[in-house]
């Protein structure tokens, strides 16, 4: 009978309805792993972060806990957060967190240098927004691997890098881009260079 009752299931509120009740159940099982696993993860990512730090300076890595205490610093001067590192009461060198702009967001990496800050040890990429397979190569280690014993200090001035297609020979003031990604490459450059200049203006670590 066409005048007869209509039952909610067969009303044009049900489906609205149902998806609200389904987006609800969703979030709320969300909510839960995320609120369950949180502590988890940020063990997980200190845990990485002090690894990172071991690795940029060469240092052992077989318990990561003891093995930081033992070699690594934290220090907090002129509002700059920075790590020293130190092996048998020999200062090896001295790390910073930096961040930059890439093509698709910020760009954050952690650097080591020697103890008198004239090379850059090693890099390591934290965190990066960058196209996966063109930018994103940025965290793959031939690249990364390019920055070890840069020289970045020579003649009282800081040396910027200079981008070289990725398949041709290096000088020591040159780094190979990634093919594609010259935004991206640029951007750690960039980086680099920028946050240099910062720590050599706020700080003088020759004189802790």
């Amino acid at each position: 009978m066409s005048g007869g009752k209509v039952s909610f299931i067969d009303s044009k509120g049900y489906p609205v309805i149902f998806m609200i009740l389904i987006t609800m159940l969703f979030i709320g099982i969300l909510a839960t792993f995320y609120h369950a696993t949180i502590d988890r993860i940020s063990i997980y990512q200190e845990i990485s972060y002090r690894k990172a730090l071991l690795d940029l300076f060469g240092l052992p890595q077989d318990n990561i806990e003891a093995d930081y205490s033992n070699y690594i610093r934290k220090i907090v001067k002129d509002n700059i957060q920075y790590y020293e590192a130190s092996r048998d009461s020999n200062l090896i060198g001295y790390a910073f967190e930096i961040k930059g702009n890439g093509l698709w967001g910020t760009i954050t990496a952690l650097i080591a240098v020697n103890q008198d800050i004239t090379r850059l040890l090693k890099i390591e990429i934290l965190s990066q927004n960058e196209t996966p397979g063109l930018g994103g190569r940025i965290t793959e280690k031939w690249f990364k691997n390019q920055f070890s014993n840069k020289l970045i200090w020579e003649d009282g001035a800081l040396i910027q890098f200079n981008l070289v297609p990725e398949n041709e020979e290096i000088s020591d003031s040159q780094i190979r881009q990634i093919t594609g990604a010259t935004s991206s490459s640029k951007a750690v450059v960039d980086m680099i260079f920028r946050n240099l200049q910062k720590i050599n203006e706020k700080m003088d670590l020759t004189n802790d």
